[in-house]
């Protein structure tokens, strides 16, 4: 009896480490949009000098607010006829997040630019930090 409950609990144990590196592997982050949308995160976690301790202490978190900053809407190309061309780098995503619809995309436009931004569909969210 006692050998089946310990092998029960190590099958447990073990399906909760493939649950937990799984979720890790669902999140795929783009280098360059990185590079893009750190300084975002660095504001919002410690500065430049207080990012590296939080980002080394809360892995997960890291991986779920970068998809947030960088993945969880897109730029739409000459959507408009005038204006520049929107840097993406400028884009605080969660300035915009009261646009954002449950169920379908979301475009949000821009004064003087003739690109948009799209928001994905909340129920596609992966990760939407706390306000």
């Amino acid at each position: 009896m006692k050998t089946k409950i310990k092998l029960l609990s190590l099958f447990l144990l073990l399906g909760m480490s493939f649950v937990s590196f799984s979720q890790m592997e669902e999140i795929k982050l783009n280098p360059d949009k990185v590079k893009k949308y750190q300084p975002y995160m660095e504001f919002r976690h410690g500065g430049v000098s207080g990012f590296p301790a939080w980002k080394s202490t809360n892995k997960m978190l890291y991986a779920q607010e970068m998809w947030y900053f960088s993945e969880s809407f897109y730029v739409k190309r000459n959507y408009l006829d005038q204006g520049v061309t929107l840097n993406e780098e400028i884009i605080d995503i969660s300035r915009f997040e009261n646009q954002r619809k449950q169920n379908e995309e979301a475009i949000v436009t821009l004064s003087g630019f003739k690109d948009v931004i799209v928001l994905l569909p909340a129920k596609q969210l992966i990760y939407k930090p706390q306000q």
